[in-house]
């Protein structure tokens, strides 16, 4: 078992090709489940949150022999992945090439993977400062697991999976990386301390509401608004929402967010068709819309 975790993180010969497959492989899995996979659900993370591309970079980088090369090859693996998840939505996607706003996150962690993955690929010292250098991945998956496990004690089961991905990591990155144990026993106690203060802030900060107005233009080749429409939604202590006529046939549909949980927005038509809109919101994305219309 050790030794298939050792050959992940140092066996595997990161040539150019494999490096470019791999990146191809990754944008269109993830561009699958961000079409596929509802809002919500631990599989669509992949699509929206860090957790998953934390552990390409570590593949990549502990198997480069340089941390130039490690920089170069995380960098270009990225630059071909990400655009590649919206571009394999656009034709799918009432948004089209609209899709491209939400790549703007992904571009500047792009940017960052130059430096980052040179110095990260200093963790194959196997010394202190591997310890802390690790650490900054580790604290920030915990960080994460941690949030999905508060949306999970609500949602159950919904990230579930994803809490569990993020926490495995942790212990798979300390043994699978260092064999020193003083290494390893550094790393652990930063990842420990770090979920020490996680929980102890969680508790004394007092929970904020979320209050945010946002919504898109309403698509009237797929939604022929007319001033006979209405808007309601299923859970007003979530969001509301309601149509704004923009003049010269534009309708806006303007939502109010109390909460990023999801919530349905039903437009109904004169004839009394109803066309039922899944809204959410994600801190990467923004507002997130999927179509789930039942016909009349």
């Amino acid at each position: 078992m050790e030794k298939g975790i050792k050959k992940l993180f140092y066996g595997i010969k990161m040539t150019w090709k494999r490096v470019i497959l791999f990146a191809i492989i990754a944008g269109v899995f993830t561009a699958l489940m961000a079409m596929l996979v509802p809002s919500g659900n631990s599989f669509h993370e992949i699509a929206v949150s860090l957790e998953a591309w934390i552990l390409f970079a570590i593949i990549i980088i502990t198997n480069c022999e340089s941390p130039k090369e490690a920089a170069l090859k995380t960098f270009v693996f990225f630059l071909i992945s990400q655009p590649l998840v919206y571009l394999i939505q656009v034709p799918f996607s009432w948004q089209g090439f609209g899709l491209f706003r939400y790549y703007k996150y992904w571009f500047f962690l792009t940017l960052l993977t130059l430096p980052g993955a040179y110095i990260g690929w200093y963790i194959k010292k196997d010394n202190a400062l591997s310890a802390v250098i690790l650490s900054v991945m580790t604290v920030l998956l915990l960080y994460l697991g941690i949030g999905y496990f508060k949306d999970m004690l609500q949602h159950f089961p919904n990230h579930l999976v994803s809490m569990i991905f993020c926490f495995a990591q942790v212990p798979l990155f300390i043994c699978g990386i260092f064999d020193s144990k003083k290494t390893k026993w550094l790393a652990a106690v930063i990842s420990i301390a770090a979920v020490i203060i996680f929980i102890v802030i969680s508790f004394i900060s007092p929970k904020s509401s979320m209050d945010q107005i946002t919504g898109f233009s309403l698509d009237q080749e797929k939604y022929p608004v007319d001033s006979s429409w209405t808007v309601s939604v299923e859970n007003e202590k979530i969001s509301t929402a309601e149509i704004v006529d923009m003049g010269d046939g534009e309708y806006f549909l303007r939502v109010r967010l109390l909460e990023p949980d999801p919530n349905v927005v039903i437009l109904k038509d004169g004839d009394g068709k109803e066309y039922r809109l899944i809204i959410s919101y994600n801190q990467n994305e923004g507002l997130i819309v999927q179509d789930e219309t039942t016909g009349s």
